[in-house]
């Protein structure tokens, strides 16, 4: 399984990761790559097919967000930065792994992390939301491309996690560790539009990309699956 990830601390991130899955006995392979840049991604695409001889399962991961800036403070650099990461690292991670499953003949999975944002809207995050749409069409598209080869496309959409990228937001904005998710995940459950009244976790995401990774999803491709519990509900 490839997988792509972006955020400040990679290097010590994937390193840890690494060990833990070397502990259960299974070989890996950590690298750091800007998923923004194309010349990194054919890097980091030939070191694991050097490794590893194929990819069987690709998740694309990596993903940044705006701080839901209003839109007139939205410029091109902002634009770029976000797409860079969300779509365009997506696509072309897609492209030489697809091209290697399809000389290989592999029945391979490709799964996208995309965003509930990108199939409406609620918090007002312009960039960040259209880019995880174009995702989403991403994922249609290239499962329609893609099947004839008999490799499964899909998209995870999450609702509201407690990850890394919340607490971000706490410290830029001076509160206690964990603010921002308890107030969001508060208001959603008063305004009932979160109907399992928790946060999310990294592991409800994880089940789901086991699952559309596994044989038991081989019928199942271009689809956007909410994990949000019950926000969105289509």
């Amino acid at each position: 399984m490839l997988a792509s990830i972006f955020f400040k601390n990679a290097k010590a991130y994937i390193k840890s990761t690494a060990a833990k899955i070397e502990e259960l006995g299974q070989r890996c392979l950590a690298i750091v790559c800007d998923v923004a840049k194309e010349e990194e991604i054919e890097k980091a695409t030939k070191s694991a097919l050097d490794s590893f001889e194929k990819i069987d399962v690709l998740v694309n991961n990596a993903g940044t967000g705006d701080a839901g800036k209003p839109f007139k403070d939205i410029d091109s650099e902002l634009w770029d930065r976000i797409y860079s990461t969300n779509v365009k690292g997506p696509f072309f991670l897609s492209k030489m792994i697809a091209m290697d499953m399809i000389k290989k003949k592999i029945k391979g999975k490709i799964i996208n992390i995309a965003s509930v944002e990108g199939k409406s809207i609620r918090a007002g995050s312009i960039t960040y939301a259209s880019s995880k749409s174009a995702l989403i069409g991403l994922t249609q598209g290239l499962a329609m491309q893609l099947a004839p080869h008999e490799i499964n496309v899909n998209a995870v959409c999450p609702g509201l996690i407690d990850t890394p990228m919340w607490h971000k937001g706490d410290k830029m904005m001076g509160l206690p560790l964990g603010s921002l998710i308890k107030k969001t995940i508060e208001t959603a459950i008063e305004q009932r539009l979160l109907k399992i009244p928790r946060a999310g976790t990294a592991q409800d995401i994880a089940s789901a990309v086991a699952y559309l990774a596994s044989e038991d999803a081989g019928y199942i491709t271009g689809q956007a699956i909410n994990v949000d519990g019950g926000m969105q509900l289509n």
